[in-house]
């Protein structure tokens, strides 16, 4: 008896270890992640439609890509995707390619509700486009299926029309003021120049009485005549505008504009350009008149209450014919463009004009004291 009931139990411990071994075999050991998230939103492809007029004045219309990045902010807490810098206003959100990326393997899903108002959902694809202004919410569902987070995806675009200027009737009060302007001015007066002419990074220039291009490196303190590659008689004597910016090519160097009018100039302005460099060992610079043949017919108009100004990454000239001309390369020619225009509602033909570190394009009527505040959206 004892033999048997020795032999039943090992049969029961050996039953007992093969039922063991196959309920290991049989279960399913995956783990599944219950939580998940968006983890990366950005646009992939956006489609512009750009409104312009052709040579012969009638209107079209091209597409194009937006070409500059987007940052999307992503919040968790409160399940929102947004951008903070809007993008332009002739985008199309019907068709835009997404990159959206998940933790955990996520199954992200975009839903668009059907004809009934009802959730309706589409597995997402990055090669596939999304319609942003349909679409309710983007989910992104855990591996287990049993749950997901819903996020509201807010694209915000510019209402203002984007390519144009836009215009805003501002006061006097609001005009930047340029201290450092108002210290070059009291300096040149003081030693005697005709006319103060403007600044750069380390030189300032003014005209003194007898005609002569005059500067100084030492904030005014003293002035000597400037080298120029022309007969002094082919400086602007009249309506005299200036400006100077970072020349990006080399460290420590501005990249300088003169232009005014002339007796010895019918139709064109005179324009003398200047690359002054500031750098330990650099050689001395001087100023160079652009010559008109050069310009091929593009000259900037002899005219009146000139003002040269960089702005948008442009050099514009603005005088007393209501329009502003453009130059693409650095002061040899000059064009008109429907991309920069006036004020419609400008009262006055005697301006002058300044930007601000804002990016803004500032306009004051000498006469009129009327202010504008101008900005360009691309």
């Amino acid at each position: 008896m004892k033999r048997y009931i020795s032999t039943l139990c090992m049969m029961l411990a050996g039953a007992l270890l093969m039922t063991s071994c196959l309920k290991d075999k049989e279960e399913d050991t995956t783990q599944y992640y219950e939580n998940t998230a968006i983890t990366a939103f950005k646009l992939s492809c956006v489609n512009r439609y750009v409104h312009t007029t052709t040579s012969k004045g009638a209107d079209s219309v091209y597409k194009k890509a937006l070409t500059d990045p987007v940052v999307f902010t992503i919040d968790q807490a409160q399940h929102k995707i947004y951008n903070t810098d809007s993008l332009p206003s002739d985008c199309d959100l019907t068709r835009i390619l997404a990159t959206i990326s998940s933790i955990n393997a996520g199954t992200i899903v975009v839903n668009y509700p059907d004809k009934n108002g009802n959730d309706s959902l589409l597995y997402y694809n990055s090669s596939d486009s999304i319609d942003f202004t349909k679409m309710r919410d983007l989910r992104v569902y855990a591996q287990s299926g049993a749950s997901y987070r819903s996020y509201d995806v807010k694209i915000n675009v510019h209402q203002a029309e984007t390519g144009k200027m836009i215009w805003e009737q501002k006061t006097i009060a609001d005009v930047p003021t340029d201290a450092k302007r108002a210290l070059w001015e009291e300096k040149a007066a003081s030693a005697g120049m005709k006319q103060w002419i403007g600044y750069g990074s380390a030189e300032g220039y003014a005209l003194a009485t007898d005609g002569m291009l005059m500067t100084s490196k030492d904030n005014g303190e003293t002035w000597a005549a400037d080298d120029i590659d022309e007969d002094a008689s082919w400086l602007p004597a009249d309506n005299i505008a200036f400006a100077s910016w970072p020349f990006t090519a080399n460290d420590s160097t501005d990249y300088q504009l003169l232009i005014g009018t002339n007796d010895k100039s019918d139709k064109a302005c005179v324009v003398w350009r200047k690359i002054a460099e500031y750098a330990k060992n650099s050689l001395p610079s001087k100023w160079i008149l652009i010559p008109f043949e050069s310009q091929q017919g593009y000259y900037l108009p002899k005219m009146e209450n000139l003002n040269l100004v960089r702005f948008n990454n442009q050099v514009m000239a603005i005088g007393n014919d209501k329009k502003i001309y453009v130059s693409r390369d650095q002061g040899i020619t000059w064009k008109t463009t429907t991309k920069y225009t006036l004020p419609e509602a400008l009262g006055t033909n005697n301006l002058s004009a300044t930007t601000d570190e804002n990016g803004y394009l500032w306009l004051i009527g000498k006469d009129t004291g009327e202010v504008w505040r101008g900005l360009i959206i691309e």
